[in-house]
């Protein structure tokens, strides 16, 4: 055992957050109903890896850089053949294996292998920038001596359901390679402790959102009535509001009560400003 419990907590967030990215990216360019569920993180020997994946999977290689040794995704012979069909413009159905996975499936699957890289990056972000390059896809099991086979990896398995079509995929990093990068998963950086103090934002991703509208409203204060005192609402009626006079309105952006704040004027307007955060659920 090459990792603490810590450690593969924190490894299984963030490939449960691969699975989930990668799910639904792959539903949005397949328009299909797609799931990638995390099914397990195996510490295995790399011949066991070996063994236990089919003769006629697709093998990619990639340099994960900074770490030190080529990590390889593999995707199941069916779930290569369904994404096929499905970028072909055929329908999904049960999914079989093919007899052999040609040039033009590799050809046709690489861009499903590069979503698969760019969600991996995202997944990663939280803690480490990973540089990945693709540096071959294969299918001969002669081809496979990419890592020694006494040598401990770490096997991340998925479960992927493309309509009627379940398959595997799955994830080998070399033991060696994760080692130097473990500090960054306990450093307060991880998924675990996102929550914890102030998280700086991405200037590229702010950008994106900038010209985003959203509704805001100020909600003054509530009052129960039925549906009969309603209908009998007269101009000059009165409605007594649960806010006191010198009270704090909520700010609502959105469907989320934001913030608390005091009502008054800037200029002829009628304004808000706000005094805080709101505390517990205002619904």
């Amino acid at each position: 055992d090459k990792f603490s419990k810590d450690h593969l907590r924190s490894l299984n967030s963030i490939h449960s957050k691969h699975g989930a990215s990668f799910a639904a990216s792959l539903a949005s360019l397949l328009r299909v109903q797609t799931r990638a569920d995390l099914l397990a993180l195996d510490q295995l020997m790399y011949r066991e890896y070996c063994a236990s994946v089919p003769d006629s999977t697709l093998f990619v290689e990639v340099e994960l850089k900074p770490f030190t040794s080529t990590a390889i995704f593999e995707f199941n012979p069916v779930l290569v053949s369904t994404c096929v069909d499905l970028l072909a413009g055929g329908s999904p159905g049960a999914g079989v294996a093919p007899a052999t996975i040609s040039d033009i499936d590799k050809a046709i699957i690489k861009p499903i292998v590069e979503l698969a890289l760019r969600q991996y990056i995202e997944a990663w972000a939280c803690c480490l920038e990973l540089k990945p390059t693709i540096l071959g896809m294969s299918t001969e099991s002669t081809m496979r001596q990419i890592l020694l086979p006494s040598e401990a990896v770490l096997v991340c398995g998925y479960e992927v359901s493309l309509g009627e079509s379940v398959s595997m995929m799955s994830i080998c990093l070399s033991a060696s390679a994760i080692e130097p990068v473990l500090p960054a998963l306990t450093s307060g950086r991880t998924l675990n402790s996102m929550g914890r103090g102030r998280v700086s934002v991405d200037p590229a991703l702010m950008k994106n959102f900038e010209d985003v509208a959203l509704e805001c409203r100020a909600v003054l204060g509530r009052a129960p009535i039925t549906v009969g005192e309603v209908a009998d609402l007269e101009i000059g009626d009165l409605i007594r509001l649960s806010t006191q006079q010198n009270g704090c309105a909520e700010l609502w952006v959105g469907e989320v009560a934001a913030f608390a704040g005091v009502l008054g004027l800037s200029g002829k307007n009628i304004a808000m400003k706000i005094a805080g955060p709101l505390d517990g659920d205002a619904s």
